[in-house]
């Protein structure tokens, strides 16, 4: 029985979280101030249809995971959490990759939007609170091989 724990639990993950699972995963790198470094597992939202969807619907996500929206050629951002079944912090990257905004949504379900200050080349959605919990902030650097910043 308790073998088969871990792979249940991954099974539990992979039902709960569709979204997560039609993305390519990989991992992103947050530099921070103090040269520090964070690992995330991150899904690509990649397609217009990724991105319409984003993590609408999700019930669960794992701790140091989330999904990266990226943006060429730069622009505003404007994001809701209809359909969004869990609070997020919403990471705004500019280009260069320099987090420029951080942005904690707790009011799920709701068409209410949230817009970047300036024009960005990503946002990055985390669990509410990861930002803080893992000590991201303004100013720190992200990296991902899979995304252009």
């Amino acid at each position: 029985m308790f073998k088969r724990f871990p792979l249940l639990c991954l099974l539990a993950m992979a039902l709960l979280s569709p979204a997560l699972n039609s993305a390519m995963a990989a991992p992103m790198t947050v530099i921070k101030q103090d040269g520090r470094e964070v690992t995330l597992d991150v899904s690509v939202a990649d397609t217009a249809e990724k991105q319409r969807k984003g993590l609408m619907f999700v019930q669960a996500m794992p701790p140091k995971s989330g999904m990266v929206f990226p943006m060429q050629p730069p622009r505003q951002a404007r994001f809701w959490m209809r359909n969004t079944l869990i609070a997020l912090d919403m990471i705004f990257i500019l280009p260069g990759g320099l987090i420029g905004q951080i942005v904690t949504r707790s009011d799920t379900q709701s068409d209410k939007t949230t817009a970047s200050l300036q024009k960005v080349s990503a946002v990055l959605e985390l669990n509410a609170g990861a930002a803080q919990k893992l000590g991201i902030a303004v100013g720190d650097i992200v990296r991902m091989d899979e995304v252009d910043f």
